[in-house]
């Protein structure tokens, strides 16, 4: 069994970048990562204790809520342990949207997304890692999400996983090779999002290291793509964000290969610049 910690950074009042990231570890090694990272987070906040003891990535880097008092080479590096910490020991699934881009590619109507850029970001995160664990024994790749608490999506979300739409299905099907000829296979509604529990389970960010690092990672994403059509705040933002996709990127899951569909027409015309889904 493997656990995937789900947060996301952006709305539609700060820039035009929406990440939403997930990092997943197996259950096997769960004590010990989470040991590592609280043990990180717990070591930095006992250098401030009058700094806020939740990790939120976007104030702390920008010395917001009281973090301007500290050093800020000394706030990058915290963030940069924390993104190698996390290459280290897990993999990262990551869905990036365009504010602009996703409004202009919704049709009228009823949409799989619910017209929702945070149920489109948990759908295409839920379907990337049912795409890559499901090659694996059931036991092994069955993955449980713990995101930070959403109170308008949530239920959305677990509806959507326990029923999926077939929408979604050409995300993570399966292929046949015969004769060098690739057929892809259909789903069902029994093998839909199989590898997946079917709801997804929201806690607060404060109760999780790993949710909170899941915050770190889906900033990171999103700042680096900002800087994409954005000028820096400070000189060298760019290249110290390039420095953290760098490491992050290796352990990030791309989707791959798969076929032509609406879903994947939709998600490739909603990626901002620069992002590879």
């Amino acid at each position: 069994m493997k656990f995937a910690y789900v947060d996301e950074s952006g709305d539609q009042g700060q820039s035009d970048i929406f990440v939403m990231a997930g990092l997943v570890v197996d259950a096997y090694r769960l004590r010990r990562i989470t040991a590592d990272f609280d043990l990180l987070l717990r070591n930095f906040l006992a250098q401030h204790p009058n700094h806020p003891a939740e990790l939120k990535t976007k104030a702390l880097i920008n010395g917001n809520a009281g973090w301007s008092n500290v050093d800020p080479q000394e706030r990058k590096d915290f963030l940069a342990a924390v993104c190698n910490l996390a290459a280290q020991d897990g993999k990262l699934f990551v869905s990036g949207i365009s504010f602009n881009r996703f409004n202009a590619t919704l049709p009228d109507g009823p949409h799989p997304t619910r017209r929702s850029y945070w149920h489109a970001a948990g759908m295409y995160v839920a379907a990337l890692i049912q795409k890559k664990n499901q090659g694996e024994a059931k036991s092994k790749g069955l993955t449980v999400l713990v995101m930070d608490d959403n109170k308008a999506g949530m239920a959305n979300l677990s509806d959507a996983i326990y029923a999926p739409d077939p929408w979604f299905d050409c995300l993570y099907q399966r292929r046949k090779v015969k004769k060098g000829k690739v057929t892809w296979l259909g789903r069902t509604a029994a093998d839909r999002f199989d590898h997946i529990v079917n709801t997804a389970f929201g806690i607060k960010s404060h109760h999780s290291s790993l949710v909170q690092v899941a915050d770190a990672l889906s900033y990171v994403f999103r700042r680096h793509l900002e800087l994409q059509t954005e000028n820096e705040a400070y000189g060298g933002e760019a290249a110290y964000y390039v420095g953290l996709t760098n490491i992050l990127d290796p352990r990030r899951e791309k989707l791959g290969q798969g076929p032509d569909c609406d879903a994947r027409t939709f998600y490739r015309a909603i990626a901002p610049d620069g992002f590879v889904l």
